[in-house]
């Protein structure tokens, strides 16, 4: 089964006592995001009640006085002070866009992409200090961006939902092993992004529970795949590298798009696919210059984002990587291959690359044995969800895979899904965590940490 799901739309009306609202705010290397969402916990149903998007590169530039700690990937000098004031604006108009104030919201969540990069992975508590102290700025509450460590910090209306006393957070996200040590950059963004798209997957008819793999086709590539164990997962292998970052630099190079601009600048419809054949035989040509393959142990960096294998000198877990050999080579095959194309046929060409691009990732990870007969896939991320990408992602990998989801904008949804983890809200009749046609788990994982 392929589906698409998107989040249901709705009003602020629609909040009642069994709904947890959440603001999450997202900063990434192309998009910084604030969504307000609301899920009903009697069914796991989530809404989406306003959304937000604008660009990462008009952030404005750091004053004088103000010190760049990093760049995106883009090269877009970052300030703490620049992303306090972006963090602010965008929040205050989603929640004035919805026409909600910060006291209808039940909890916060932060999370950013940018720390993919290698050259920002060691500023995290710069970014997300600044995430943070842009939505006190708004009035948020610290209280409603932590943890509650007791039951009576729980918003009283969903309390009754709540399973606090219990079992407490562990740091475990919809059932899956918590990660202490980072092993590559991006890690914390693939975790969420695996338990958005299953919570994402409760608007479908696919069972997306354990086990899993899921893709982030972001501006860089992040997601993971999970085994079966009970009653917690094992990360098997995290994806790292270039994805939607791909897209840009092509259409750069080719000046089809200017300088500063990305994919997102060009209109993707759906276009009607013809002349599939050539298309397809440009794209092995173009991916000659791009590797996907298992992260060697002795390098600290690929595809632009840093490994560190310091604290997992023993680890079983496998990382898999895209990168660009060769960027002169890449574009100037990539602009043979379109130097006849309408505008359409270049962008089904750039819809087919990146298609390509996951089932190389796909392959890879069934040839390291990390799939297995039960598994179902989840994708998201700009680089895999417009145009026809979907379509041609489906053909590439129908045959490994019986179930495939697609969704926009797993990272926004994994906040919210780790907000409710923090808060112990489990749903027994109609769980997100535990295996594929299982039961809830709850009991199971009570057992094990009493013991």
């Amino acid at each position: 089964m392929q589906e698409y799901i998107e989040i249901e739309n709705t009003t602020k009306d629609v909040i009642v006592d069994n709904f947890y609202t959440v603001l999450s705010v997202e900063l990434g290397n192309t998009t910084i995001k604030s969504f307000i969402i609301t899920t009903n916990l009697k069914t796991n149903k989530s809404y989406l009640i306003n959304k937000c998007v604008k660009l990462t590169r008009n952030i404005r530039s750091p004053l004088a006085g103000e010190e760049v700690f990093g760049k995106t990937i883009w090269q877009k000098p970052l300030s703490k002070e620049a992303i306090v004031d972006s963090i602010y604006d965008i929040i205050c108009e989603c929640l004035s866009g919805a026409q909600l104030e910060v006291d209808d919201l039940d909890f916060v969540v932060r999370s950013t992409g940018i720390v993919a990069v290698a050259e920002l992975s060691d500023m995290m508590g710069v970014i997300i200090k600044a995430l943070s102290d842009g939505c006190l700025k708004c009035g948020i509450t610290p209280s409603q961006m932590k943890a509650p460590f007791k039951l009576d910090n729980i918003p009283q209306h969903i309390r009754r939902y709540s399973f606090f006393n219990t079992i407490e957070f562990d740091g475990s996200i919809v059932s899956v092993n918590p990660a202490y040590k980072a092993l590559v950059s991006n890690q914390m963004e693939s975790e969420l992004v695996n338990a958005g798209i299953k919570l994402a997957s409760k608007n479908s008819l696919v069972d997306f529970r354990n086990p899993v793999m899921s893709i982030d086709m972001g501006t860089t590539l992040a997601g993971c795949i999970v085994d079966s164990s009970t009653p917690y997962a094992n990360t098997l292998c995290y994806f790292i590298g270039v994805a939607g970052a791909i897209s840009d630099i092509l259409l750069r190079g080719c000046e089809i798009i200017n300088e500063s601009d990305s994919a997102i600048d060009v209109d993707e419809s759906v276009y009607s696919i013809e002349n599939y054949d050539e298309i397809g035989q440009n794209t092995q040509k173009i991916h000659e210059y791009i590797t996907v393959d298992e992260v060697p142990p002795d390098v600290s960096e690929y595809g632009g984002v840093k490994v560190d294998r310091s604290e997992y000198n023993d680890s079983s877990i496998k990382v898999i990587g895209s990168k660009i050999d060769d960027e002169k080579k890449l574009i100037e095959t990539f602009n043979r291959c379109i130097k006849n194309y309408n505008n359409d046929e270049i962008m089904l060409q750039i819809d087919d690359i990146n298609a390509y691009l996951i089932k190389r990732i796909v392959c890879k990870c069934k040839k390291l044995n990390l799939i297995c007969q039960d598994m179902s896939v989840g994708i998201t991320g700009r680089a895999a969800i417009t145009g026809c990408k979907r379509q041609l992602t489906t053909d590439y990998i129908s045959d490994i895979f019986d179930d495939i989801i697609f969704m926009q904008d797993g990272l926004a949804l994994g906040a919210l899904m780790m907000a409710r983890c923090m808060n112990s809200l489990g749903s027994p009749i109609n769980p997100i965590g535990g295996l594929k046609n299982g039961m809830c788990i709850m009991q199971q994982r009570v057992a094990y940490n009493k013991k």
